[in-house]
């Protein structure tokens, strides 16, 4: 069964005032939003939903999302559901009669009459400034493109993907040298600050949805492992935004030459500099200071290599590393484990 109603009997207030809201949500930037709702005395969550638990890890774990975590851990019954587009969900909804859906990093297309269920509809919370950065991964690809600001939208949810019309849009600037995860919290919390007073002034009325640009539509498609590949004839300051950006998954790795085969490291803190001398991108350059350092030569710049995590060890710093691995200046280190040759792998 995919779904069951552990929301039955939950009473409202003696002038059944409280807006009833449906809770979606899945991955980390959701449990703050889920918080505020929680928090609110006019509210009423009459229900919350996230992705089925999956195996995780080596040890292949049935692991709860962030969402169903948090869930879990704060006593807020939360169903794990296949899929929110079956007649038996919708027909539980319909019962439940939500005055709003919010929904925040589900992951799970919902369907017209899903859509339509709610006597306002269902409200998305999107972690960009729409169009721009529509889809997976908004926070990532405002990092990897080296964005100034970013947002969080709220918007009213059409069949299109991220492209119902908005609410309201907060705004941020986009520290320097931070990463996706530190950046999705700082995110969350913000959309967590205002969630409440979009959802009364949703329902209250003083709030409209207005259409989205026409102009500037990007999607910010799923990250796939492979982008997490160094390839060193890329500019040194989008190697080190990739760092940034990939820090939680899929990380950002290069190889070097071991005795029987390209061994992995990944790089856990990089500076990107402008100094770009002569030389094939990744040869490991001399420092003009005279200190043991990782300075590797890039299509344009150069990447001070700071901290590293190589394959089968613990997380060090770049001197140890270029102890253990024996590298010297103008050894030449080879792309990540995806972009290598053929006939390296």
């Amino acid at each position: 069964m995919y779904y069951r109603n552990q929301f039955r009997g939950v009473e409202t207030d003696t002038n059944g005032n409280k807006i009833k809201v449906y809770f979606m949500g899945a991955g980390a930037f959701a449990p703050p939003v889920l918080r505020a709702i929680c928090a609110c005395n006019d509210i009423e969550l009459v229900g919350t939903a996230t992705q089925p638990d999956k195996a995780a890890g080596r040890k292949r774990i049935l692991t709860s999302t962030p969402l169903g975590q948090w869930a879990d851990a704060n006593g807020v019954p939360c169903d794990r559901v296949v899929s929110v587009n079956t007649e038996d969900f919708l027909m539980e909804l319909q019962k439940l009669a939500p005055d709003l859906v919010v929904v925040v990093s589900f992951g799970q297309i919902l369907k017209q009459p899903i859509l339509d269920a709610p006597r306002y509809g269902c409200l998305n919370v999107h972690a960009s400034i729409l169009p721009r950065y529509r889809g997976a991964s908004p926070i990532a690809s405002a990092i990897l493109n080296g964005d100034e600001e970013t947002g969080v939208t709220f918007m009213q949810m059409e069949r299109g993907l991220d492209s119902g019309p908005m609410y309201t849009i907060d705004r941020m600037p986009i520290p320097a040298g931070i990463t996706t995860e530190a950046l999705e919290k700082q995110l969350a919390e913000m959309a967590g600050d205002r969630i409440a007073e979009v959802i009364r002034e949703i329902v209250n009325g003083s709030r409209k949805p207005v259409p989205q640009p026409e102009n500037g539509v990007t999607i910010a498609t799923k990250i796939r492992k492979v982008d997490g590949s160094v390839d060193w004839t890329e500019d040194a300051a989008l190697i080190e935004r990739r760092i940034r950006a990939y820090a939680k998954w899929p990380n950002t790795r290069f190889c070097f030459a071991g005795k029987d085969r390209p061994v992995q490291v990944r790089i856990t803190s990089a500076t990107a500099t402008a100094w770009s001398p002569a030389g094939e991108p990744g040869k490991i350059l001399s420092m003009p200071n005279g200190k043991r350092q990782l300075m590797v030569k890039c299509g344009s710049g150069a990447l001070l290599i700071e901290r590293v995590l190589p394959e089968g060890k613990k997380e060090m710093a770049v001197a140890d590393f270029i102890n253990g691995a024996h590298l010297n200046v103008g050894d030449l280190l080879l792309n990540g484990p995806d972009k290598l040759p053929a006939a390296s792998e």
